[in-house]
């Protein structure tokens, strides 16, 4: 028996669900499955049932509950206390696409550096398959990222938080800045600025351009926002930008491609990854955010 054998329990117990624990301590449902399952075995009875959709406690499961929620309090003291002791200096590492970067993490920085102020952050501005396979060679601890189609490698958990819809961002004086929508076969004759190759928007454009049996004009590959914003605020080129990261200050517009082209933004992890007080504490705030700000 261990310690997160009896916190995923109590956590199954007290939100009787498998789905929203698993969401909430951001591990993976089959290894709270897993882990309940061993506890049964150990105590050679059943601790939780289902019946039909409702998941139920049987009276073994109710006691070993009451007898597992002081261990878990002493747990958590524990565990602050030696974390106030031991994490006086500290950093996690933050793989995140550059454009994800302007308006989910940027607004929760300051946020996180004041409730812990001797924490480090370091961010990795990284395209998204550079970002997963950081996260999967132990490089960052944690990747924010998008997904197209729920498409990750097996051995990362995700939690989804948000949306992101890709739109055609031109100048607010371009002919196409009046177009309500916009088609991939309107754009076999626009100039383009794409992202660089490794990041999941440059692999799906290119792909809708190839199904259209269209050969893009790509002038520029940038991993640069800053830099393709002030491009497209002059001249007649075309971008495919996340509608969040246009402001409405800004002198250009998204156009909704026809269609509607959209990423999943999540939270991903190593399967089965263990954090850190820290780590999860960021996790949370980052997932409450994007429940209340990413539309």
């Amino acid at each position: 028996m261990s310690i997160e054998q009896l916190i995923y329990f109590t956590k199954v117990c007290e939100n009787k669900s498998f789905t929203k624990t698993s969401k909430e301590l951001f591990i993976s449902q089959p290894a709270i499955t897993t882990a309940i399952k061993n506890l049964e075995k150990e105590f050679k009875t059943e601790l939780i049932t289902m019946n039909g959709k409702n998941l139920e406690i049987t009276p073994s499961g109710e006691r070993l509950y009451s007898l597992a929620i002081p261990i878990i309090t002493l747990y958590n003291n524990l565990e602050n206390q030696m974390h106030d002791f031991v994490y006086k200096s500290t950093t996690i590492k933050i793989g995140i696409p550059p454009m994800l970067g302007t308006f989910i993490f940027a607004p929760l920085f300051d946020e996180f550096l004041i409730k812990y102020p001797n924490v480090n952050l370091k961010l990795y501005e990284l395209a998204s398959h550079a970002n997963k396979t950081a996260l999967l060679e132990g490089e960052i601890d944690i990747a924010l990222t998008v997904i197209y189609n729920n498409e990750i490698e097996d051995n990362l958990d995700f939690i989804k938080i948000g949306q992101a819809d890709l739109v055609f961002a031109v100048n607010k004086n371009h002919p196409f800045a009046t177009k309500k929508e916009i088609s991939i076969k309107e754009l076999g004759n626009t100039p383009l600025i794409l992202f660089k190759e490794d990041s999941l928007q440059y692999q799906v454009i290119t792909k809708l351009f190839n199904e259209a049996h269209i050969i893009p004009i790509i002038k520029l590959k940038s991993e640069q926002l800053s830099t393709i914003k002030e491009l497209l605020s002059y001249g007649t080129i075309g971008a495919f930008l996340f509608k969040q990261v246009i402001k409405e200050n800004d002198d250009i517009v998204g156009i909704p491609l026809e269609g509607n082209l959209s990423f999943d933004i999540v939270l991903a992890t190593r399967k089965n990854s263990k954090f850190n007080k820290l780590a999860l504490d960021l996790l949370k705030l980052i997932k409450d955010y994007s429940n209340e700000k990413i539309k």
